[in-house]
C-alpha cells in the first residue's frame, strides 16, 4: 500500500480521506479484504456513570494477503476492535466490510466469512 502524503497531511489523514472518497464513490463491492470506516465504540460504567471510549473514529483499510498488528496498552481498544468487526459488541458510530459483506447490513455473512463461532 502506497500512500502519497501531501504537505502537512499525515499518511493516516490520507488513507482516511482516500477510504471515504472510496465509499462516496460507491466502491463497495470490490473490496478484497477488510475496510474499517469511523468505527467507533463507546463503554458505560455502571457503577461511576463515565463513558470510555475505547474506539474512536477509526479508519483503515486491508488487502487480502496483507497483515496488520494491532498493538496498545491494556484498554486501548484492541480487543473491542476485533469484537466489533465480528459482531460480538455494537458499535457506536461507523461501518466495516469484510470483503463485499457490511457488519451493519449482512452480519451473518461477515461472521461466515471470518469464521466467528459464539
Amino acid at each position: 500500500m502506497s500512500l502519497e502524503v501531501a504537505e502537512g497531511q499525515d499518511s493516516a489523514s490520507v488513507e482516511k480521506n482516500r477510504i471515504i472518497e472510496a465509499e462516496l464513490k460507491g466502491d463497495t463491492h470490490n473490496i478484497n479484504g477488510i475496510r474499517v470506516m469511523g468505527l467507533s465504540k463507546t463503554y458505560k460504567s455502571i457503577v461511576t456513570r463515565q463513558d470510555t471510549r475505547a474506539l474512536q473514529n477509526v479508519f483503515f483499510e486491508l488487502k487480502k494477503g496483507e497483515l496488520l498488528g494491532v498493538m496498545g496498552h491494556n484498554g486501548a481498544g484492541k480487543s473491542t476492535l476485533i469484537n466489533v468487526l465480528c459482531g460480538l459488541v455494537f458499535k457506536d458510530q461507523g461501518n466495516a466490510r469484510i470483503f463485499d459483506s457490511s457488519i451493519e447490513d449482512d452480519l451473518r455473512q461477515v461472521r461466515k466469512r471470518m469464521g466467528v463461532v459464539s
